[in-house]
């Protein structure tokens, strides 16, 4: 997609479902399924930006803090999404994340979460 970015080309990989959680309809209490979320990894959310139709997170080790990673919940589908980038994507810092927001505009996703179905990787390329 952008392959000029400093991070290179950005892709998601969808994750699972609230249903693969077993949860049943967590809206409105989107907080709920979040938390849930971070505590598959045993992380925090060093950043969470909800917006109506989803949820931007940087998910991080609270004793590292170069732990960090993107996830992106599509409120809409219930699906859970990891923003890659070529080289590592789980070692982001915060300054990394304020970096890396604007130049990959990546409220546009939260914003329009279908935008992902094209930045998708496929399961043969992983």
């Amino acid at each position: 997609m952008q392959s000029t970015s400093s991070r290179g080309d950005l892709s998601a990989h969808r994750l699972f479902g609230v249903k693969d959680l077993g949860l049943r309809d967590p809206e409105p209490y989107v907080d709920r399924v979040i938390k849930l979320f971070l505590s598959i990894g045993e992380a925090v959310a060093a950043r969470w930006i909800q917006l109506p139709k989803a949820v931007l997170l940087l998910q991080m080790d609270p004793n590292n803090a170069a732990s960090g990673a993107i996830y992106i919940y599509d409120r809409t589908t219930q699906d859970f999404y990891m923003i890659s980038f070529e080289g590592p994507d789980d070692t982001l810092t915060l300054d990394d994340f304020a970096e890396i927001l604007p130049e990959y505009d990546l409220l546009r996703y939260a914003e329009q979460p279908a935008l992902l179905q094209p930045q998708l990787a496929h399961a043969a390329s992983a």
